[in-house]
């Protein structure tokens, strides 16, 4: 996998980019409740974009390190859909396992795999999302503690 190209240039962006939203989402969730609450489906929106991201970079003949990050994504963002907007229920606090699970290990493998690439595309790319991811990590961490 070398650094370069369209399809590079389209991983990195939306890599960097779905951390942002995801500091967005967290911000407005901590200082911003109600805009948090009124437009916080647009960061799952903005991860569904990994659908067809992921399947372009499939179809292209891409690495599978570029297409699975995005792929991993758009399950997570389905998956949280799902249970936070199309059939909402309370499964964080207390804690559902059948749904947390998953959730979770969709969030961290599509997390990694979006990551790890970025370390053999573009380093600088890879720094920023290491910090925003652990920005918004902590900032959601730290809104759930304090709900408690």
């Amino acid at each position: 996998m070398t650094a370069g190209g369209v399809p590079v240039a389209a991983f990195t962006s939306f890599g960097v980019a779905s951390q942002a939203t995801l500091v967005c989402l967290f911000v407005a969730r901590r200082w911003w409740p109600r805009v948090a609450q009124r437009f916080g489906w647009l960061a799952y929106a903005f991860a569904e974009l990994g659908l067809p991201l992921g399947l372009w970079l499939l179809v292209r003949g891409e690495s599978w390190r570029l297409y699975l990050g995005p792929l991993l994504m758009a399950a997570w963002a389905l998956f949280g859909a799902v249970v936070d907007h199309w059939r909402p229920r309370q499964w964080r606090s207390p804690i559902v396992w059948n749904v947390f699970a998953p959730y979770l290990a969709l969030y961290f493998l599509a997390q990694m795999f979006m990551w790890w690439p970025l370390w053999y595309v573009l380093r600088a790319a890879w720094a920023a999302y290491l910090v925003l991811f652990v920005a918004n990590t902590a900032l959601s961490v730290r809104g759930h503690l304090d709900k408690r």
